[in-house]
């Protein structure tokens, strides 16, 4: 009989860029920088710092302790899997979570990297070379409510995507958590209507979230694993 894989619900504490999952009541880990750099670990009140290279070790502990209540973690490097709107095949070595979709190595769902907390309204311009980067001063906005608030998640380099180093006007958009490859993601920036306005959106569009009458979130359950700003941060205007 085959066992469910290991999902771990990780939260994105946005104003204190805080990523942090409660395993259990004695457990919880921080990620520090995606987990690039590690994570911290408390444990029966004791804290630890585990090494990122030790991170695949302390997922097999948390099965053999945890799995009946967050599944087992099984890592299989020919798992693979067709995106579940895209043309492409995703390497799913860390898992498919309950949805069938893939896990990345902080066994987070595939639906939480692609931020389905959130509806999308206007979404970034694409550089010259499709779809390896985007624009340096374009911005994915979007909302959790239909559009009377508005968020943006703007371009970045602070990637190790290995296109970087092969053209300095590459830029990514910044992921909805920090992963191991956009590390220090600062995700959500608080955003308004006149700024979504003055963004390129179409005036009918913006007054349709004026008024509250956007699409909804594919998944608002998932907005509970973030802590949004409620102001905005002026470095990333």
């Amino acid at each position: 009989m085959s066992q469910p894989h290991l999902v771990l619900f990780w939260t994105y504490d946005i104003p204190n860029q805080k990523l942090f999952t409660k395993v259990a009541d004695d457990l919880e880990y921080v990620a520090i920088e995606g987990g690039t750099k590690g994570f911290s670990k408390t444990f029966k009140g004791q804290v630890t710092n585990i090494e990122a290279d030790l991170w695949d070790s302390e997922k097999h502990w948390i099965s053999e302790n945890y799995g009946d209540i967050h599944g087992y973690y099984q890592p299989d490097d020919t798992r693979t899997k067709k995106h579940p709107e895209f043309d492409w095949e995703e390497n799913c070595r860390f898992g498919l979570g309950p949805d069938g979709n893939f896990l990345d190595s902080l066994q987070r769902m595939q639906i939480i990297m692609e931020g389905h907390d959130m509806a999308s309204i206007l979404t970034p311009t694409f550089n010259s070379l499709g779809n390896v980067g985007i624009e340096a001063n374009s911005a994915l906005f979007t909302t959790p409510d239909k559009g009377l608030t508005i968020y943006k998640r703007v371009a970045t380099r602070d990637v190790k995507h290995p296109e970087k180093d092969q053209d300095e006007s590459l830029y990514w958009l910044d992921d909805a958590q920090p992963c191991n490859m956009q590390y220090k993601s600062k995700s959500y920036n608080l955003s308004d209507h006149d700024e979504l306005l003055a963004a390129g959106c179409p005036a009918a569009d913006v007054e349709k979230c004026r008024n509250g009458q956007w699409d909804s979130p594919k998944h608002p359950e998932l907005q509970k694993y973030y802590v949004y700003p409620k102001t905005k941060n002026p470095n990333l205007i």
